[in-house]
């Protein structure tokens, strides 16, 4: 007892360093070894003391576990050791080593008794050929689950397949025994109907709720006479697999017979039944007649059809045509059936038609190509040919419908057409090409215009310089008023405006006007001019103006297209006494032949390149021919070719019982100037335009203002209160159609001539102008005498003013 007391007691032992001979070296060696092995003893029990926690699967545990007690416990003993040189405790450390060895030969013991079951343990290879036995077992199972699961899968799909095929199998049957054309049950060999469709029922006149509260049999539904024949054909079935159909009678639900055709099968899985196929034979009458009446209708609306039509067998023979067919071809239906309406084809076009069917009827695609196709009259007409395939439920073709339909008259449109796009087009062309000539035609008078005023502004004192380049600008005004009225002229004839004011005239008067005319222009020329014929009096009945117009237009022609220093001859005759020729030749540039045709269509030139000497519009030849035929004549133009010059001749009748039937004359009595006092309000916004009008209007002695736009003509007529106004119409602000309804409409304004001076011609924009309240219309430039004539006779003649 003292002992454990005094555990902890050292007083009474000295220190290691005491007892006996210790070297301080010594005493270090020792100490430094028995950390060293405590400090290894303890870490080596803690790393198994960690695996031992981690894996649970150690065989022998505790033995491992005392082993872990025993390396931690030497350790401490070595630790005792070490501490014994400072801290005598000898107790402790015999106490310690005693625990020691109680654990060690309890570990002796606890190895003792497992070290049979040790020695029993396999080896590692052992361990590793049953690891490797094991791996190729389980592979070899997996192997075997994987051949299972697959034989699984494909035992699956088959069930799958085949149930797949016993629900489409039962689907076609029940949509075969619901069908409304023939009647399907299901019975037995005693009688029992087991399973009706609802035609069955509908034979043998019972409802479906009767059929399941009481059941139908059909031995006892059969007339004794035909039983033995039941029984028979029973037999026949189970023998030979199905009984042909025969004849018999039902006695129905009502007691009424009914008259079927009765056939029968034995059902393969099911002894004793038997499936039975009945049609009601009355049923059947009225089906046949039903078909045969649609079959009729279809004829009878196919031979109605504007198309012509066939149908074939699936092969392509063509065994049916409709009336439309033989109507068109002439041909019968023996000369047609087969492949005999190929007699019918261009034979040119055959073979591309031909493949085009034989493709069809081997892919089954639809047939659309266009067969040329000879009619009885013997003409070629083209068909769009189109045929589709008519085909059973199972998708196979039994049948091709086709048409042909005439498109010789689509295809005449469509040429009309493309003929049409063409003349536009070069109607286009010509329309460039005639605007970019009018630009150059008009700028040619323009320029000595313009340089004359020039030359007057720097001439001022020179008379005879300011008389000859007035008089020079003074022609070239009027040449640039002779294109501009030409153009208006060609106008008219075209919208059918252009009236003729005819009276009874010298041929020779006609001839000199027309040649005072023109020859200025043959004398800049250098021309020499020879008249043939100026002694003939011949009196026409024709418009004087219009017909020197014509010569005029010859004349200026052959000198424009004739090289300087040419000669040019006009010839007047009278071939018979009801006609008259005027024949204008010259020795000019000449015209090709291809040309010849086209000389007399608007815009039509020879030369258009732009280096060419001969200018011209291309009307003046248009304007010849249409005055020329309004006058009931007829021109025509000759020519040997290039360079070797043209002949124009003109025809014109001297009766007046010869020439077409003019509108209403309109009196070409002169105009007198006689000179009016009147209020006048010139608007324009064009200022030197309407300051040149102002002058004009004034020296014809009236009083004048003016103004720039429609809202300062309102304010000036307001407080000017004028007469009569000479109105533009495009301008700023408010233009003149609108200024003119707004005069209108004010109590001062309805009593006002309104004039529209304009560069517009067009009917259309003489309809505006009537409708915004306008008298007259009038288009730029206005003549004056017209300007007086209108301004002397106002309020004096109340005609004038309807527009």
């Amino acid at each position: 007892m003292d002992f454990f007391l005094n555990l902890f007691d050292t007083t009474d032992f000295p220190a290691r360093w005491y007892c006996g001979t210790w070297s301080p070296g010594l005493g270090r060696l020792h100490i430094i070894s028995d950390l060293g092995i405590w400090s290894a003893y303890f870490v080596i029990p803690a790393l198994l003391a960690y695996f031992a926690s981690r894996r649970k699967d150690i065989p022998f545990r505790k033995v491992f576990l005392l082993f872990v007690a025993f390396i931690l416990l030497c350790g401490l003993t070595h630790l005792m050791d070490a501490v014994i040189f400072w801290w005598p405790a000898y107790r402790l450390s015999g106490l310690l080593k005693l625990a020691t060895a109680v654990v060690s030969w309890g570990t002796v013991v606890a190895i003792v008794m497992n070290i049979r079951e040790v020695l029993s343990l396999r080896s590692p290879e052992d361990l590793q050929r049953e690891i490797d036995a094991r791996i190729a077992a389980e592979k070899a199972l997996r192997e075997a689950n994987e051949v299972l699961e697959q034989r699984v899968q494909e035992r699956v799909d088959q069930l799958n397949k085949a149930n797949a095929e016993l629900k489409e199998r039962e689907a076609r049957w029940r949509k075969f025994t619901s069908s409304n054309i023939i009647g399907v049950g299901l019975a037995d060999a005693d009688g029992s109907w087991i399973e009706v469709n609802g035609e069955l029922l509908r034979i043998l006149h019972c409802t479906e709720d009767e059929w399941k509260e009481e059941g139908l049999s059909w031995y006892e539904m059969t007339p004794p006479e035909y039983r033995i024949r039941d029984i028979e054909g029973i037999a026949t079935a189970d023998n030979e697999g199905a009984c042909p159909a025969y004849d018999k009678e039902y006695i129905a639900k009502d007691g009424s017979r009914v008259p079927v055709t009765l056939g029968y099968t034995p059902v393969e899985d099911r002894t004793g039944q038997y499936i039975c196929f009945v049609l009601d034979r009355s049923q059947l009458r009225e089906t046949e007649l039903a078909l045969k009446q649609s079959q009729a209708e279809f004829f009878q609306m196919a031979d109605a059809i504007p198309q012509m039509a066939w149908m074939t067998r699936p092969d392509g023979y063509v065994d049916w045509f409709n009336d439309r067919w033989y109507q068109y071809t002439g041909g019968s239906l023996d000369d047609c059936l087969g492949w005999g309406w190929t007699d019918y084809l261009d034979p040119t076009e055959l073979p591309r038609v031909k493949a085009a069917w034989e493709k069809s009827i081997a892919t089954g695609e639809r047939v659309d190509v266009v067969a040329p196709i000879r009619g009885q009259d013997g003409k070629v007409r083209p068909f769009l040919t189109r045929a589709l395939p008519l085909r059973n439920e199972a998708g196979e073709i039994v049948r091709w419908f086709g048409t042909n339909t005439d498109i010789s008259e689509q295809q005449e449109i469509q040429e009309e057409l493309r003929t049409v796009a063409a003349q536009l087009s070069d109607a286009d062309r010509k329309k460039d090409e005639f605007l970019a000539t009018l630009a150059h035609e008009l700028r040619n008078p323009l320029a000595p215009i313009r340089m004359g005023l020039e030359l007057m502004r720097m001439a001022d004192d020179d008379p005879e310089l300011i008389e000859e380049t007035r008089a020079t600008m003074e022609r070239q005004t009027k040449q640039l008023i002779t294109l501009v009225d030409d153009l208006l002229d060609v106008s008219r004839v075209t919208r059918g405006k252009l009236n003729l004011r005819k009276a009874e005239v010298r041929l020779t008067d006609i001839v000199e006007s027309a040649v005072e005319t023109s020859m200025p222009l043959i004398d800049d020329s250098g021309h020499t001019l020879e008249i043939i014929g100026d002694d003939l009096d011949i009196t026409l009945h024709a418009d004087p103006n219009r017909l020197a117009q014509v010569v005029s237009n010859l004349l200026n022609n052959a000198a424009k297209y004739t090289p300087d220093g040419g000669k040019i001859t006009l010839t007047l005759a009278q071939p018979d006494p009801d006609h008259v020729t005027i024949i204008v030749k010259d020795t000019g540039i000449g015209i090709p032949p291809e040309m010849i045709e086209n000389i007399f269509i608007m815009f039509t030139q020879i030369d258009r390149s732009m280096e060419r000497r001969y200018s011209g519009l291309g009307i003046g030849l248009t304007l010849v021919k249409s005055l020329v035929e309004m006058h009931g004549g007829t021109v025509s133009v000759t020519s040997e070719g290039h360079g070797k010059g043209s002949e124009f001749q003109v025809l014109l009748p001297t009766n007046e019982a010869n020439q077409p039937k003019p509108p209403e004359d309109i009196p070409t009595d002169s105009v007198s100037l006689k000179r009016g006092k009147h209020r006048v309000l010139v608007v324009d916004d064009n200022k030197a335009a309407a300051d040149m009008l102002s002058k004009v209007v004034k020296m014809l002695g009236n009083t004048v203002m003016s103004a720039e736009d429609g809202h300062q003509a309102i304010d000036v007529a307001e407080k000017f209160r004028p007469e009569i106004v000479l109105m533009d119409l495009g301008m700023p602000k408010m233009n003149g159609y609108e200024a003119a309804r707004y005069i209108r409409q004010q109590p001062w304004g309805k009593d006002i001539l309104l004039i529209a001076l304009t560069g517009w011609g067009q009917q259309e924009d003489r309809e505006r102008t009537t409708d915004a309240g306008f008298d007259h219309h009038l288009v730029k430039p206005a003549e004056p005498a017209e300007l007086q004539r209108l301004i002397n006779q106002f309020r004096n003649d109340d005609d004038l003013r309807s527009p």
